[in-house]
């Protein structure tokens, strides 16, 4: 279970206490999943290591998820019938698994159609879009991620239940979806890079793994539109950040930067129809961010959205404990919290302060040891 060892400011200097009253600060509990070592069975056959979540800073023991497997994503879900922790994908079927946090209980979601191993996973308007990380265009038996590469899990209506399906859409344009014989007998392995969810869009790009055997290009933005349910090439180019891209209002965004080692910029993007050609079309700029009072963005290992402006940054930091040892005591989980304050439009111009540092201590239950060097799999609140 997590405790509490302080809560500070980042900087003393950095907001009068008139002032974050002012900006609202959003004290939702951030919801850990945390990731175990595999044991061993009386078989003496590996088992899975099994995830729990948690909520930092609480004194309630950590929630086994007994139905998850290796190789899943989380993310969480909202609707106006509830909030999820949801995991999907993994080495063995490919199921998902629904932790409501209301009622702190775990149910076996609707089946994929086909497994995916850490897959991509948007949280969208109630509902979770689903894409293979690593398209496969072969199948062969225990392949993971052939097609269907994009499905659709609905939350609109509540919990999904097992035995619900999911619902299968058109792959992206930069997947391998077509290709030539000569192509198939030496597939590109393609691995998607950077996606975000602007207006009714959700943006992706991908890169080429083997792009000395491959000579078609995969590049560029493509964008499906929710409301439509198609696919569109949006920009010529790839996104310039790296994962996901954290909404801060006004269509500003933070990402981590792919020119410059995964920095922080922050980026104004936006969709529009082309007056010319009547497609939907992405302007992209790099937004000039002062970071008040004098100092960085520390991304960190994990970054997720709060509310309007905030975000926040999970640092986790572990110690090996060594093959001897039967408790890690020596994680820490750092939160740092980020709002921005001020744009400029016309300026291109905008102003983020830190807010609040808070750090937390994992206490492992001594029989089910943290897994080593990334413990925490996920954060986010919901």
């Amino acid at each position: 279970m997590p405790s509490e060892l302080k809560r500070d400011a980042e900087d003393a200097g950095s907001t009068s206490p008139s002032h974050r009253r002012r900006i609202n600060d959003p004290d939702k509990p951030m919801y850990l999943v945390v990731e175990h070592k595999a044991g061993k069975k009386k078989d003496a056959k590996p088992a899975d290591s099994a995830p729990s979540v948690s909520i930092a800073g609480a004194t309630t023991p950590m929630v086994p998820l007994h139905l998850s497997q290796p190789g899943m994503s989380f993310a969480a879900v909202s609707s106006p019938q509830g909030s999820w922790i949801v995991g999907v994908g993994g080495e063995g079927q490919g199921h998902t698994i629904i932790y409501d946090v209301a009622t702190s209980k775990e149910f076996h979601g609707p089946d994929l159609s086909t497994n995916k191993m850490d897959p991509v996973l948007i949280p969208f308007r109630g509902q979770l879009y689903v894409f293979s990380r690593r398209p496969s265009v072969k199948w062969e038996p225990r392949v993971l991620d052939y097609l269907p590469w994009f499905e659709l899990i609905c939350f609109k209506d509540g919990r999904p239940r097992w035995n619900h399906l999911t619902k299968d859409l058109e792959p992206p344009p930069v997947f391998p979806c077509r290709i030539n014989p000569i192509e198939y007998s030496n597939p590109p392995e393609i691995c998607v890079a950077a996606y975000a969810t602007v207006g009714s869009h959700i943006l992706l790009s991908v890169q080429l793994e083997n792009a000395g055997k491959v000579k078609r290009k995969y590049k560029g933005t493509c964008g499906y539109d929710v409301d439509r349910d198609v696919w569109e090439m949006v920009h010529a180019m790839n996104l310039p950040f790296l994962g996901e891209a954290v909404p801060l209002g006004d269509h500003l965004f933070l990402g981590r930067s792919r020119v410059r080692d995964g920095a922080a910029v922050v980026y104004s993007m936006e969709v529009c129809q082309s007056a010319a050609s009547g497609k939907s079309e992405l302007s992209i700029r790099e937004v000039n961010v002062v970071v008040a009072p004098k100092g960085r963005i520390v991304l960190g290992d994990l970054l997720f959205p709060l509310e309007r402006g905030w975000f926040s940054s999970v640092c986790v930091r572990s110690a090996d404990p060594g093959p001897e040892s039967k408790l890690v005591d020596n994680v820490r989980v750092v939160q740092r919290k980020y709002v921005m304050v001020g744009y400029n439009a016309a300026e291109n111009h905008a102003t983020i302060e830190k807010q609040h540092r808070q750090v937390y201590k994992l206490v492992v239950d001594p029989s089910r040891p943290l897994a080593h060097p990334s413990p925490v799999a996920a954060a986010f609140t919901v």
